[in-house]
Protein backbone atom coordinates (compact mmCIF):
# COMPACT_ATOMS: atom_id res chain seq x y z
CA UNK A 1 0.00 0.00 0.00
CA UNK A 2 1.47 3.40 -1.12
CA UNK A 3 2.32 5.47 1.88
CA UNK A 4 2.51 2.52 4.19
CA UNK A 5 5.61 2.47 7.35
CA UNK A 6 7.42 -0.19 8.93
CA UNK A 7 4.99 1.18 12.14
CA UNK A 8 2.34 0.44 9.87
CA UNK A 9 3.17 -2.85 9.03
CA UNK A 10 3.96 -3.77 12.58
CA UNK A 11 0.90 -2.31 14.08
CA UNK A 12 -1.01 -4.86 11.45
CA UNK A 13 1.27 -7.98 11.89
CA UNK A 14 1.06 -7.75 16.01
CA UNK A 15 -2.90 -7.14 15.21
CA UNK A 16 -2.93 -10.05 12.98
CA UNK A 17 -1.25 -12.14 15.99
CA UNK A 18 -3.57 -10.89 18.97
CA UNK A 19 -6.51 -11.14 16.67
CA UNK A 20 -6.13 -15.17 16.05
CA UNK A 21 -5.53 -15.35 19.78
CA UNK A 22 -1.43 -16.00 19.20
CA UNK A 23 -0.33 -13.17 20.41
CA UNK A 24 2.42 -15.07 23.27
CA UNK A 25 5.19 -17.34 21.64
CA UNK A 26 3.86 -19.55 23.91
CA UNK A 27 0.88 -21.17 24.62
CA UNK A 28 -0.91 -23.95 26.88
CA UNK A 29 -2.47 -26.93 25.22
CA UNK A 30 -5.94 -28.53 25.92
CA UNK A 31 -5.96 -29.72 29.69
CA UNK A 32 -5.26 -33.26 29.55
CA UNK A 33 -4.16 -33.91 25.98
CA UNK A 34 -0.56 -34.46 24.82
CA UNK A 35 1.04 -35.21 27.75
CA UNK A 36 3.09 -38.02 26.84
CA UNK A 37 7.04 -37.17 26.43
CA UNK A 38 9.27 -34.34 27.72
CA UNK A 39 8.62 -30.43 26.87
CA UNK A 40 7.04 -28.14 29.94
CA UNK A 41 4.12 -28.41 31.17
CA UNK A 42 1.70 -26.00 33.62
CA UNK A 43 -1.57 -26.81 35.49
CA UNK A 44 -5.23 -25.62 34.31
CA UNK A 45 -7.41 -24.10 36.99
CA UNK A 46 -9.17 -27.74 37.51
CA UNK A 47 -5.51 -28.70 38.82
CA UNK A 48 -5.34 -31.02 34.68
CA UNK A 49 -1.76 -31.32 33.50
CA UNK A 50 -1.25 -28.66 30.50
CA UNK A 51 1.43 -29.08 28.12
CA UNK A 52 3.20 -25.73 27.38
CA UNK A 53 3.78 -25.48 23.18
CA UNK A 54 5.91 -22.52 21.71
CA UNK A 55 5.50 -20.92 18.42
CA UNK A 56 8.52 -21.97 16.76
CA UNK A 57 8.89 -25.47 17.56
CA UNK A 58 7.94 -28.33 15.09
CA UNK A 59 4.38 -29.12 14.25
CA UNK A 60 2.49 -25.93 16.02
CA UNK A 61 1.09 -24.97 13.29
CA UNK A 62 -0.71 -28.62 12.60
CA UNK A 63 -1.94 -28.70 16.03
CA UNK A 64 -3.08 -24.67 16.36
CA UNK A 65 -5.23 -26.40 13.27
CA UNK A 66 -6.53 -29.51 15.11
CA UNK A 67 -7.46 -27.75 18.08
CA UNK A 68 -4.69 -29.10 20.26
CA UNK A 69 -3.61 -25.33 21.12
CA UNK A 70 -7.00 -23.18 21.87
CA UNK A 71 -6.56 -19.78 21.22
CA UNK A 72 -5.31 -16.98 23.75
CA UNK A 73 -8.44 -15.33 25.56
CA UNK A 74 -8.90 -11.91 24.04
CA UNK A 75 -7.15 -9.18 25.03
CA UNK A 76 -8.83 -5.42 26.68
CA UNK A 77 -6.93 -2.52 25.58
CA UNK A 78 -5.58 0.12 28.01
CA UNK A 79 -8.26 3.15 28.12
CA UNK A 80 -7.43 6.33 27.03
CA UNK A 81 -7.42 7.59 30.75
CA UNK A 82 -4.38 5.06 31.74
CA UNK A 83 -2.53 6.34 29.02
CA UNK A 84 -2.75 9.87 29.64
CA UNK A 85 -2.08 9.11 33.47
CA UNK A 86 1.44 6.96 32.42
CA UNK A 87 2.81 9.75 30.32
CA UNK A 88 2.11 12.33 33.01
CA UNK A 89 3.49 9.68 35.71
CA UNK A 90 6.96 9.50 33.45
CA UNK A 91 6.65 13.48 31.80
CA UNK A 92 6.49 12.34 28.48
CA UNK A 93 4.34 11.27 25.91
CA UNK A 94 5.03 7.55 24.44
CA UNK A 95 6.79 6.47 21.57
CA UNK A 96 3.71 6.69 18.76
CA UNK A 97 3.35 2.74 18.40
CA UNK A 98 3.70 1.69 21.48
CA UNK A 99 0.88 3.96 22.12
CA UNK A 100 -1.28 2.98 19.25
CA UNK A 101 -0.43 -0.69 20.63
CA UNK A 102 -2.41 -0.22 23.78
CA UNK A 103 -5.34 2.20 22.81
CA UNK A 104 -6.12 -0.56 20.21
CA UNK A 105 -4.96 -3.75 21.05
CA UNK A 106 -4.21 -4.73 24.44
CA UNK A 107 -3.02 -3.30 27.89
CA UNK A 108 0.09 -5.53 27.60
CA UNK A 109 0.63 -9.37 27.63
CA UNK A 110 1.09 -9.43 24.29
CA UNK A 111 4.38 -9.70 22.67
CA UNK A 112 7.76 -11.86 22.97
CA UNK A 113 9.04 -13.03 26.01
CA UNK A 114 6.17 -12.40 28.95
CA UNK A 115 4.19 -10.31 26.61
CA UNK A 116 4.37 -6.18 27.16
CA UNK A 117 3.80 -5.07 30.83
CA UNK A 118 0.63 -3.20 31.43
CA UNK A 119 0.70 0.31 30.70
CA UNK A 120 0.32 1.31 34.35
CA UNK A 121 3.46 -0.63 34.97
CA UNK A 122 5.81 1.06 32.85
CA UNK A 123 8.38 3.02 34.70
CA UNK A 124 11.99 3.93 34.31
CA UNK A 125 13.55 0.41 34.45
CA UNK A 126 17.08 1.51 35.03
CA UNK A 127 16.71 3.79 38.06
CA UNK A 128 15.87 1.40 40.19
CA UNK A 129 17.65 0.39 43.30
CA UNK A 130 20.02 -1.85 43.01
CA UNK A 131 21.42 -1.73 39.17
CA UNK A 132 25.11 -0.74 38.71
CA UNK A 133 26.32 2.42 38.11
CA UNK A 134 28.15 3.05 34.78
CA UNK A 135 25.30 2.63 32.43
CA UNK A 136 25.28 5.92 30.05
CA UNK A 137 22.94 9.11 31.03
CA UNK A 138 20.36 8.29 28.74
CA UNK A 139 19.69 4.89 30.15
CA UNK A 140 17.91 6.56 33.57
CA UNK A 141 15.06 7.61 31.28
CA UNK A 142 14.45 4.21 29.50
CA UNK A 143 11.30 2.36 29.74
CA UNK A 144 11.17 -1.48 31.03
CA UNK A 145 8.68 -3.11 28.01
CA UNK A 146 9.02 -6.23 28.37
CA UNK A 147 10.58 -9.06 30.92
CA UNK A 148 12.35 -12.45 29.01
CA UNK A 149 12.92 -13.86 32.51
CA UNK A 150 16.50 -14.96 34.26
CA UNK A 151 17.52 -11.13 34.40
CA UNK A 152 16.68 -10.53 30.45
CA UNK A 153 15.13 -7.47 29.34
CA UNK A 154 13.35 -5.07 26.78
CA UNK A 155 13.80 -1.64 26.63
CA UNK A 156 12.25 1.54 24.54
CA UNK A 157 13.54 5.11 24.59
CA UNK A 158 11.02 7.25 25.04
CA UNK A 159 12.47 10.46 24.13
CA UNK A 160 12.87 8.58 20.61
CA UNK A 161 9.69 8.60 18.82
CA UNK A 162 10.46 5.69 16.61
CA UNK A 163 11.46 3.81 20.57
CA UNK A 164 14.52 3.19 19.82
CA UNK A 165 15.46 -0.32 21.78
CA UNK A 166 17.64 -1.21 24.11
CA UNK A 167 18.09 -4.70 25.75
CA UNK A 168 19.77 -5.82 29.67
CA UNK A 169 21.31 -9.22 30.00
CA UNK A 170 23.30 -9.35 33.37
CA UNK A 171 23.83 -13.25 33.28
CA UNK A 172 27.24 -13.58 31.41
CA UNK A 173 29.27 -10.45 32.32
CA UNK A 174 31.17 -10.63 35.80
CA UNK A 175 30.16 -8.36 39.23
CA UNK A 176 32.98 -5.88 38.01
CA UNK A 177 31.38 -5.99 34.67
CA UNK A 178 27.47 -5.49 34.95
CA UNK A 179 27.40 -2.14 33.48
CA UNK A 180 28.03 -3.53 30.04
CA UNK A 181 24.76 -5.71 30.83
CA UNK A 182 22.99 -2.61 29.15
CA UNK A 183 23.57 -2.78 24.87
CA UNK A 184 21.88 -0.54 22.54
CA UNK A 185 20.11 -2.89 20.16
CA UNK A 186 20.13 -1.91 16.16
CA UNK A 187 16.33 -1.99 16.06
CA UNK A 188 13.13 0.79 16.62
CA UNK A 189 10.06 -0.35 18.55
CA UNK A 190 8.36 -1.03 14.84
CA UNK A 191 11.15 -3.00 13.43
CA UNK A 192 11.31 -5.18 16.75
CA UNK A 193 7.87 -5.72 16.78
CA UNK A 194 7.95 -6.60 13.14
CA UNK A 195 10.50 -9.26 13.83
CA UNK A 196 8.69 -10.65 16.55
CA UNK A 197 5.09 -11.24 14.62
CA UNK A 198 7.42 -12.97 11.83
CA UNK A 199 8.79 -15.01 14.44
CA UNK A 200 12.44 -13.49 13.36
CA UNK A 201 12.98 -11.69 17.00
CA UNK A 202 15.76 -13.46 19.20
CA UNK A 203 16.07 -13.17 23.05
CA UNK A 204 18.29 -10.53 24.07
CA UNK A 205 21.64 -12.26 24.44
CA UNK A 206 25.09 -10.33 25.58
CA UNK A 207 28.31 -12.32 24.25
CA UNK A 208 32.11 -11.20 24.87
CA UNK A 209 33.51 -11.10 21.34
CA UNK A 210 36.24 -13.43 21.13
CA UNK A 211 38.61 -11.08 19.41
CA UNK A 212 38.60 -7.80 21.31
CA UNK A 213 37.24 -9.29 24.81
CA UNK A 214 34.83 -6.38 24.63
CA UNK A 215 30.70 -7.12 25.62
CA UNK A 216 28.53 -6.88 22.55
CA UNK A 217 25.17 -7.89 21.18
CA UNK A 218 25.30 -11.59 19.77
CA UNK A 219 25.38 -11.74 16.46
CA UNK A 220 22.83 -13.09 14.10
CA UNK A 221 25.43 -16.03 12.85
CA UNK A 222 26.00 -16.95 16.66
CA UNK A 223 22.16 -16.93 17.71
CA UNK A 224 21.66 -19.42 14.46
CA UNK A 225 25.23 -21.32 15.77
CA UNK A 226 22.75 -22.15 18.80
CA UNK A 227 19.98 -24.14 16.34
Amino acid sequence: MTGETEEDRAFAAVRDRVESGEYLDSMPGVPGEDLEGGGAFGYAPDGRLVRTHHRWEPGFRESRAAGRIPPLPPLEPATAEAVITCEAAIGMRLPRLLRRCYLELGDGGFGPGYGLVPVAGLAFGLRRPGWPVGFPPEARDLLEICDWGCGIASFVDPHDPAGRMWAVDPNPPPEGELAAALFRQNMDLASWLLRWAEGRLQQPWLVRDPDTGEWREATTAEYEDLD
